[in-house]
């Protein structure tokens, strides 16, 4: 069989068009699908710091933000894929922690801009609820609660 560059060229247009269109129709997980999904994560993951990050719609988007994440200090590279879970259906982000690490919001809000989305904020379970820390330019914070039956 002969090699067609023109032909293969065009293939490849029309096959990457269709896909990067079919991931711009995909919307960002309703906020009570998110949030939901956040309480079962952190019921069933220990040690790890979960992020809802815009955008964040595809597989293939994901590469950038795991690759910007798992070079933090202190994530546990030996759990999940190099220290990090994502789920495109939900836009949650989980980073595995070593023990007793803390991640430094600033680094952890400069490394998802540089991979091209925005951390918008990151959940904790309090009690019996969840908490959702929303992240500001400043890399400060502002607590809200959500209460799940």
């Amino acid at each position: 069989m002969k090699f067609h560059p023109i032909l293969f060229f065009t293939v490849t247009a029309i096959f990457t068009s269709h896909f990067s269109v079919a991931d711009e129709d995909k919307e960002e997980a309703r906020p009570e699908v998110r949030l939901a999904a956040a309480k079962k994560t952190l019921s069933l993951s220990p040690n790890i710091s979960l992020v809802y990050v815009k955008g964040l719609v595809c597989p293939s988007c994901a590469i950038g933000i795991r690759k910007n994440l798992s070079k933090m200090k202190g994530v546990d590279k030996k759990r999940f894929k190099d220290g990090i879970d994502m789920n495109p259906e939900t836009q949650l982000v989980s980073i595995a922690l070593k023990e007793n690490a803390i991640i430094n919001k600033k680094d952890l809000i400069e490394r998802v801009d540089d991979a091209g989305y925005i951390a918008v904020e990151e959940y904790k379970m309090h009690d019996d609820h969840l908490d959702s820390l929303k992240f500001k330019h400043d890399a400060t914070i502002e607590v809200v609660h959500h209460t799940h039956n």
